[in-house]
């Protein structure tokens, strides 16, 4: 691993329960790892006075405890609330620290379910797939029809999230709703990228065929595709992996194994940048 996070204060044996997303936390830790993944939870009620007592009676954190209820009395905000944990913790380095804070800059003055749904963006952004459909999922399921706006914003970025797990076929469902709902042009671009990458072409070019509708868009489609598949060609990935191909047919065993390596780091790499993230 690339870094070891040691343990600060003990494991509760009563959790702390966030109501608003339904989850436990079980220690300081885990804590952090929440605020850290879910930036858009520190409002006004992530200042519980109720938290700062858990932290010193169940995880054994009094001084901290003590620190965060002398906050109760100087109006400070809920940033600095979270800041005071992280930094007793050493949880987050100053570029993730500078993320959160950016993320509760964007965040003033919009309502609940702008906040879900820039919850969702977040998590997307960074990659957390899985999550953010979960987020997005719950964010249409409780819109009311005030803010009807958002849900063809929530249906296509559904539809990019499974995207991005290259599940195609959910992908392209989301982005129809969000297209039929919108007609914004991007949603209707990737429904039929994604309908191309999950169908046969022959199949993909009869449902174009008996969709006149999608005529347009399934140039501009192409266009994309072609583009690309370009880009990818120039790719340091295609490089490796054609270096690959070509050493295989020649027989030459030591160079083969040597761009493995070089494949295998590099994903190794991503992979921790990934998960320190």
């Amino acid at each position: 691993m690339s870094k070891i996070l040691l343990c600060t204060g003990k494991y509760a044996r009563v959790p702390y329960h966030f109501k608003n997303i339904c989850v436990n936390v079980y220690c300081v830790e885990e804590l952090c790892y929440l605020f850290a993944s879910n930036p858009f939870m520190i409002d006004g009620d992530i200042m519980d006075k109720q938290l700062a007592e858990w932290i010193g009676n169940e995880c054994g954190l009094g001084d901290l405890s003590h620190q965060l209820l002398t906050l109760f009395t100087r109006g400070s905000q809920p940033s600095v609330f979270v800041n005071m944990i992280l930094d007793y913790v050493n949880y987050c380095s100053p570029q993730q620290k500078q993320k959160i804070e950016e993320v509760l800059q964007s965040s003033a003055g919009l309502n609940e379910y702008e906040r879900r749904k820039k919850q969702g963006d977040y998590l997307m952004k960074n990659h957390r797939y899985k999550m953010a459909i979960e987020e997005y999922d719950k964010l249409c399921r409780d819109l009311p029809e005030t803010e009807s706006a958002l849900l063809p914003v929530a249906y296509h970025n559904m539809g990019t999230a499974y995207a991005g797990l290259f599940l195609y076929e959910p992908a392209a469902r989301y982005f129809k709703k969000a297209f039929e709902m919108s007609r914004r042009e991007e949603s209707g671009l990737h429904y039929l990228a994604a309908m191309r990458l999950q169908m046969k072409q022959e199949d993909y070019i009869t449902f174009i065929a008996e969709h006149g509708e999608y005529h347009d868009l399934s140039l501009k489609v192409e266009k994309m595709l072609t583009k690309a598949g370009g880009e990818y060609e120039a790719s340091e990935e295609n490089r490796m992996l054609s270096a690959l191909g070509i050493y295989k047919e020649e027989g030459n065993v030591a160079s083969y194994y040597e761009e493995i390596d070089k494949l295998i780091g590099k994903l190794k790499d991503d992979y921790r940048e990934f998960v320190a993230g």
